[in-house]
């Protein structure tokens, strides 16, 4: 259980990100000292205060990032995804720093605009990419899952149509074979219903099995003949139900 909580925590863009951390605040420190007053002009002020706001961006980044790991309360991919993101701003800024302002040499305005288009493109895009994809990511994980729990129901009812076709009563629900296997198909070719939907038609299907292996312990004919005509009420419910499911998908759509 520990070894699970330190691995959600010290990810590899958690460790990345620290390394980033120390070398900035390290940057900052060295840029202070040594830089005479003099010299502290528009580009100098610029790179120190974009260095102290990654610094401090990092920071409580990684305060939150260690709080959200150890509670599980924010998703493995998403923690790795938003370290990653803050770890390569930082190191933006530190080659923004070496490049645009002591290799190139950009007057204020233009250095300036490049840290803005930086903090734009890789904390704001990456961020927005990031949650995009766990998003999207989530979204086909639940219809996966939908789509199995579908295919467990056709497997239900294949099973029970197949014990009706074998049982010795089989012309008296021929009718009903042939309903449940339509309704298999249906659902086969259904779309992946809302989880109120689902459940719906997971109830009917589940009544609907009871009732057929029921049927095919009844003593009397009469018996027999009751219970076939309530099989085929349960069908169209089930039928109604899975309708219902599709197109309440469809409205949320």
């Amino acid at each position: 259980m520990e070894g699970d909580v330190m691995n959600r925590v010290f990810t590899k863009g958690f460790i990345l990100l620290a390394v980033f951390l120390v070398i900035l605040a390290g940057l900052s420190a060295v840029m202070l000292l040594l830089t005479p007053e003099e010299a502290r002009v528009e580009n100098f002020r610029i790179s120190f205060r974009t260095i102290i706001f990654a610094v401090v961006l990092a920071f409580f980044y990684m305060l939150f990032h260690v709080f959200a790991g150890r509670e599980g309360k924010a998703p493995l991919s998403l923690l790795h995804g938003m370290s990653m993101t803050f770890a390569l701003y930082c190191a933006f800024v530190l080659g923004n720093v070496a490049v645009s302002h002591y290799l190139f040499g950009l007057s204020g305005s233009a250095y300036l605009a490049t840290h803005i288009l930086g903090f734009l493109a890789l904390v704001g895009g990456g961020g927005a990419l990031t949650i995009l994809s766990l998003s999207a990511k989530e979204a086909d994980t639940t219809a996966s899952i939908k789509r199995s729990r579908l295919f467990v129901l056709t497997t239900r009812i294949g099973s029970v149509a197949e014990e009706l076709n074998l049982c010795p009563y089989r012309e008296m629900v021929s009718g009903i074979i042939g309903g449940l296997k339509d309704l298999k198909e249906a659902i086969r070719s259904s779309d992946p219903m809302s989880a109120g939907g689902e459940e719906k038609v997971v109830l009917a299907v589940g009544t609907l099995e009871d009732k057929c292996r029921r049927f095919m312990s009844l003593p009397s004919a009469e018996e027999r003949e009751k219970a076939a005509q309530e099989i085929e009420k349960l069908i169209e419910r089930a039928f109604e139900a899975l309708k219902a499911g599709n197109e309440e998908v469809l409205h949320d759509k």
